[in-house]
């Protein structure tokens, strides 16, 4: 080594200088500038060799010379020329067949490294004897075959299953030839064409298979072996679960892998156990097994000895809660999942005949497994027992009957709602949950998921096994609540809960009888002409009667027996009923009188002295209006033949308990729905009377009162009395406290709160609402029952919409505390904290949900208990307005086709909403795309065209601004600093933002506009009119790109969404951004009307996916940033093929479209490192794989391309270990739909715009390589 930057010590004194945490940040510079120095000199690959092959070198000083002749290979390998890079592959080869038990562990890992990236780069290209290179030290010894062990796994995890830009960028020679040294010939004779000549790379007839399987017959069966021999042992267990992931199944059969990796099942030892079950997971996972590959793969697992084995194995792993061994806990978790990948893959075909195969042990170690205190063992189990009952020819094969009684054992004995159970709870299934799942939301969809399954083989197992499993369910459940009854009866008002081990109990309880009943339901409505029936004669028809008559029998029991004082199991067993009313027993108008009966009899009255009571009685009396509309839904004709004694016990009901004013109206509404549902064919007497339920609110509305407080904003917010809210305050001296909830409310605050309750029932907002909801719920459009209701509800629309829409933007206006009447600026902060509100949040929050819940309640009666029934008239009011808004689209065109509606709509919902906080801006674009949804396609123009412009615009200020100041405190933040309230408006923000780019996607996305045109069309009855009217229409996505003034702003809000800090949102953003790029490439695009729209994505898009690929925050999404560029590149940048006119033959010829424009070139020029030579070679690559190939191809180009960029290695970025078997259970079961991080509040809380010009002047592209300096 000449070169005295080669000089070992000084190399040392660098790298020491380094890696010590007491250098200064200068040494630290000038230590790292001296070492890319060596890196960069001439004969760095030869001094780097020198280096590592020197046994005599520090570990340190060796493995920085592997890491510089790394460097080379993947960044300089293309450089050398052919003398070169074959000197530098044997000086890596020389290194590989000369490690040795002496060399550390990360030593030998980085020689395989090595060997691994120069494979991918030139194995099977012009180096072929990679395979005999490995065979030869495979029989030198176990650090040998470790080494080739390694080489094998990570060769084929970064061909397979990592996305490795390099070996995607090889592409099939790669593949092939991973696939040749794997198998046998017989298996596949593999071979890569040069030229004429076809160039084997195996070496030897065993292949990769057979070689490691015969390395794992030979382990040792003693658990003391030596610990080389258990490492090489877990090494070949490795390297097969990844060819096992793509390997074709006949070469694992014909190599009798599967008897190998069995054989290790024996030997208890942790580490391998766990490895074997990794390989089993990889090798079932796949799902394609044909019928000789079932009996030689599946069937053999699946015997009653191999059974034996694995439940051997499964008992040994089984835990306490108290005493977990995470070792022995894993191995329950993976046999689990192993068994319900087996079921899912026996259930592809026919059950085999008992002489084929025995599956008795099998089932009953799918229930065995069910049965384990932890939820997240059983699931998998419970899981699979849902598939197989779903399929006709496995449910009633004769091989399940035994399994119905503990099968139902099982699920019904795990009905608890377990997410509503403390976390403080000592019971297993909750504890153990509760220790691996740590976030709420996840561990709440994981418990909602298990209860899901549970109801569903309930109710699988009541369809096909119909009387033995309801008997067995109606005993049990019997048994069940007669302890509920007792223990009820025993309870003290005074220490009363609303959620407690009691009504959970009886929750379980009638939830069992619901699924079970779902399942008898299911039986009643199979057509007598179902191939899957039973005989539909007498024998069918006396079941069923004898069934109904002991579900009556059982109900009319309960009924009568048990009262339960508790109000939240009254809740309960009235939606019990009424799911027995409307499923098992449709037909029995008797019964369905007695239900009503009983939920007339569930208006206890409040006693104000038991808050907690009380508040769970006036919840009681909601629940049961809601479950009194749901009865009358199903029973309107029978319930209307009484109507005018059941408006009588509805006034005496109102009198005698003096329920509030939202029951008073809900009694309301559900005889309003008794009258429009009921069957008559005396029309005119159902319109008139439904008139006369909507005439007093057509006046009130009208009325003088009502509509002298809308006259402005100043008069509506004084006659709600909001002026009268900081005064108050004042008097409290509530800017002086810190934690309001520990200050009672006065008397003058009680006063004020009842002052503006009073007011806001006094608007016909709720009434309006409810009745509007029901007469438009499930009704056909076009259909003789729409046509009337709308006839009705235009005649009051006028004046309601108009007041509508008035009272939306009042209310965006109360969010601004500046705009409050008679408001002084010391007044503001109070009014912004009055406005505050409180969530729980996982991980953010102190306690538990229950808690914060319980917390909440308590306050009151306090100051803050104050400040949220202020914010609750606010979010009230709101609600009910959107709700308005939202259901009038259901009137259809007669309401879209109202003249100047979309101004004031855009004007009074979306330009006023700019002082709405995130949250309630997300609450209000939950209301939006039902309603743009639902315009008539002709109607779009007129009623979107505002609307979409100004949400784009609003949508785009609001999130933009918002994602600027969450980055701003990011950059200020300050040690010891509290980051609580950071931290809450950060996840607040994201799920704003990610509902609002799920709804701007949507409108880009075809298929799924082909999905709800599709619903609407089923969804329509014979009477109804089709969505379209038998014309053909624009498609929303074509409707959005078609609209300029759509369109520019929707371009504006896709780019800055692309780079907002929430990768699920810009992930959705991506999509929608690829989905839009090939509209404006097709011929009919292609004119210069377009081009503006074209230079704008090759742009700015292409620089906001340029500068996240850089960012690393978006490492692990990088790759669909990297395909948008290419698709960018392709369409426009690129000549493209498209097909052409039809010749004479009818056929059409191929035609080349020239570049739309340099744009996106041009964008990539500019950054730091790139050359022409890079851009020319990516280009003709891109060209080569054309706008139908694939897309981890035209990433990898992409993510190639911009691998230097300021030195970051963008292809490793994010490169994470996908083969894992951590998480796999609960990533699968823990999500649940509408799971955001924020839960609900329990006190019912919950419910400067930054534009980049678009220029066309032909600027420079000078900037974005300053950005990324």
């Amino acid at each position: 080594m000449n070169e005295p930057g080669f000089e070992t010590a000084t190399i040392l004194q660098a790298l020491q200088l380094i890696h010590n945490p007491s250098t200064s940040n200068d040494e630290r510079r000038q230590a790292s500038e001296f070492l890319e120095q060596v890196k960069t000199s001439p004969n760095a690959a030869g001094n780097a060799f020198v280096l590592a092959r020197d046994d005599a070198q520090l570990p340190l000083v060796r493995h920085f010379g592997l890491s510089i002749l790394d460097h080379i290979i993947r960044h300089h390998l293309h450089e050398l020329d052919h003398g070169q890079s074959d000197k530098l592959r044997k000086q890596v080869i020389d290194l590989g067949i000369s490690v040795k038990e002496t060399d550390p562990l990360f030593i030998r890992n980085k020689i395989a490294e090595l060997w691994i990236d120069l494979a991918k780069r030139s194995w099977a290209l012009d180096w072929f004897d990679l395979d005999q290179l490995l065979c030869g030290l495979w029989y030198q010894g176990h650090v040998q075959q470790d080494f080739v062990l390694t080489v094998l796994e990570n060769l084929s995890d970064d061909t397979f299953v990592r996305e490795d830009t390099t070996a995607i960028l090889r592409g099939k020679d790669l593949n092939s030839a991973l696939v040749e040294i794997f198998t046998s010939p017989a298996d596949y004779s593999g071979g890569i064409k040069v030229g004429s000549v076809t160039q084997h790379v195996r070496s030897g007839q065993e292949g990769w298979l057979r070689r490691i399987s015969e390395c794992l017959n030979a382990y040792p069966s003693n658990s003391a072996s030596e610990a080389s021999e258990k490492a090489t042992a877990l090494r070949a267990m490795a390297a097969l679960r990844s060819a096992f992931g793509w390997i074709m199944s006949s070469a694992v059969v014909s190599a009798d892998c599967l008897s190998a990796v069995c054989n290790c099942l024996m030997k208890q030892d942790e580490d391998l156990l766990v490895a074997t079950l990794d390989a089993l997971l990889a090798l079932y996972s796949r799902h394609n097994f044909d019928k000789p590959e079932m009996h030689a793969l599946i069937y053999p697992l699946s015997q009653p000895s191999s059974i034996a084995i694995l439940q051997q194995v499964y008992n040994w792993s089984i835990v306490d809660i108290d005493e977990i061994d995470s070792g022995k806990y894993t191995i329950s978790k993976k046999i689990s999942e192993l068994v319900s990948l087996l079921s899912d893959n026996l259930i592809l075909y026919n059950p085999p005949s008992h002489e084929e195969l025995d599956l008795a042990p099998f089932l009953q170690f799918t229930i065995i497994i069910a049965q384990h205190q932890s939820l997240i063992v059983s699931i998998p189990a419970v899981h699979a027992w849902a598939k197989l009952l779903q399929l006709p020819r496995w449910r009633r094969s004769p091989i399940i009957g035994p399994c119905v009684a503990p099968l139902l054992n099982v699920v019904c004995s795990r009905m608890i709602q377990y997410d509503q159970v403390p976390e403080s709870d000592e019971t297993p299934e909750v504890r153990f949950v509760n220790e691996e799942i740590e976030i709420h939301h996840e561990r709440t969809g994981f418990f909602m998921n298990y209860r899901r399954l549970c109801m569903t083989v309930i109710d699988w197992v009541c369809y096909t096994h119909l009387e033995q499993a309801i008997e067995f369910i109606l005993v049990q459940v019997t048994a069940r609540l007669n302890e509920i009854k007792q223990a009820d009866a025993a309870s003290d008002i005074s220490s009363y809960r609303r959620i407690s081990p009691l009504s959970l109990q009886a929750d379980a309880q009638f939830a069992i009888v619901e699924s079970a009943f779902k399942g008898f339901e299911r039986w009643q409505n199979i057509p007598s002409n179902d191939p899957q029936s039973d005989d539909s004669g007498a024998a069918d028809q006396q079941l069923g009667k004898h069934l109904r008559d002991r579900i009556k029998s059982w109900a009319t029991e309960l009924l009568e027996n048990y009262q339960f004082r508790d109000p939240q199991v009254r809740q309960r067993m009235v939606k019990a009923l009424v799911e027995i009313s409307s499923r098992a027993l449709q037909k029995d108008t008797a019964f369905a009188l007695t239900v009503l009966d009983y939920i007339l009899a569930c208006f206890l009255p409040t006693l104000p002295d038991y808050p907690v009571y009380t508040d769970a009685v006036i919840d009681l009396h909601s629940y049961c209006t809601a479950e009194l509309r749901r009865l009358a839904i199903y029973h309107a004709d029978y319930f209307a033949t009484f109507y005018e004694q059941l408006t009588s016990r509805f006034a005496d009901l109102v009198n005698n308990v003096h329920v509030d004013a939202k029951v008073q109206t809900d009694l309301k509404a559900v005889l309003f729905l008794i009258v429009q549902r009921a069957h008559t064919d005396r029309r005119d007497q159902q319109q008139e009377r439904l008139w006369t339920f909507l005439e007093p609110v057509q006046a009130s509305w009208e009325s003088k009162a009502v509509q002298d407080c809308l006259v402005d904003f100043d008069t509506y917010a004084r006659s709600q009395h909001f002026h009268l809210v900081a005064p108050f305050m004042d008097s409290m001296n509530a800017r002086a406290i810190e934690d309001w909830a520990t200050v009672e409310n006065n008397a003058a605050g009680v006063e004020l709160q009842q002052q503006m309750v009073d007011a806001f029932y006094r608007l016909p907002l709720r009434e309006s609402r409810v009745l509007l909801s029901l007469s438009t719920e499930r009704l056909a459009p076009g259909s003789q029952e729409h046509k009337l209701i709308v006839e009705l509800w235009m005649r009051l629309i006028g004046t309601m919409l108009f007041s509508v829409l008035r009272l939306t933007s009042y209310n965006h206006q109360l969010h601004d505390p500046a705009s409050w009447p008679d408001i002084k600026p010391d007044q503001i902060p109070i009014i912004r904290r009055i406005l505050r509100d409180r969530y729980w949040q996982s991980g953010i929050s102190e306690g538990s949900m229950n808690e914060f819940h319980q917390k909440v309640k308590s306050s009151k009666a306090s100051l803050e208990g104050f400040a949220s029934s202020v914010r609750s008239r606010i979010r009230t009011n709101l609600e009910q307005c959107y709700s308005i808004i939202h259901t009038l689209g259901k009137l259809g065109e007669e309401f879209y086709s109202l003249e100047k509606l979309p101004a004031m709509l855009a004007e009074s919902l979306l330009s006023s909403s700019s002082s709405l906080s995130p949250h309630h801006l997300s609450i209000m674009l939950a209301m939006l795309p039902k309603l743009i949804e639902d315009c008539p396609p002709h109607l779009r123009s007129h009623f979107l065209t505002p609307i979409l412009t100004e949400l784009l615009v609003r949508i785009d200020a609001k999130l933009t601004t918002e994602w600027a100041n969450i980055s701003q405190k990011k950059s200020e933040h300050h040690e010891g600093e509290d980051l609580k309230d950071e931290m809450r408006d950060d996840s607040v923000l994201r799920q704003t933002t990610y509902r609002a780019v799920n709804m701007v996607a949507a409108w880009v996305d075809q298929k799924r506009e082909e999905q709800i045109i599709q619903k609407k069309a089923a969804s329509v009855n014979g009477d109804g009119a089709n969505f379209s009217n038998g014309a053909p229409t624009q498609s929303f996505h074509d409707f959005v790109l078609s609209n300029q003034s759509i369109l520019e702003r929707l371009l504006v809000f896709i780019v800055h969404a692309l780079t907002y800090k929430d990768t699920k949102s810009c992930y959705n953003m991506v999509i929608a951004a690829q989905r839009i790029v090939p509209a404006f490439a097709t011929p009919a695009a292609a004119a210069e009307q377009y081009a503006p729209v074209r230079e704008y994505i090759s742009d700015e898009m292409v620089r906001a996916a340029v500068m996240c690929i850089h960012d690393g925050y978006y490492a692990e999404y990088q790759q669909y940033y990297a395909q948008l560029i290419a698709i960018i590149w392709l369409y426009y940048g690129l000549p493209t093929v498209l097909p052409g006119p039809a010749t004479g033959s009818g056929a059409s010829a191929e035609i080349t479209r020239p570049a739309l424009t340099n744009t996106p070139r041009n964008v990539l020029a500019q950054l730091p490192g790139m050359t022409d030579a890079k851009l020319v070679n990516a280009a003709n690559d891109l060209l080569k794989e054309g706008i139908a190939g694939k897309a981890k191809k035209l990433r990898a180009i992409i993510l190639k391309l911009l691998d230097g960029v300021r030195g970051v290695r963008i292809s490793e970025l994010g490169k994470i270990d996908q083969t894992g078997g951590k998480g796999r259970i609960l990533e699968l079961y823990k999500r649940r739909e509408g799971v955001a991080g924020m839960e609900g509040a329990g006190d019912g809380e919950m419910g400067a715009q930054q534009s980049r010009r678009i220029e066309h002047d032909g600027a420079q592209y000078a900037g974005i390589g300053e950005l990324l300096k």
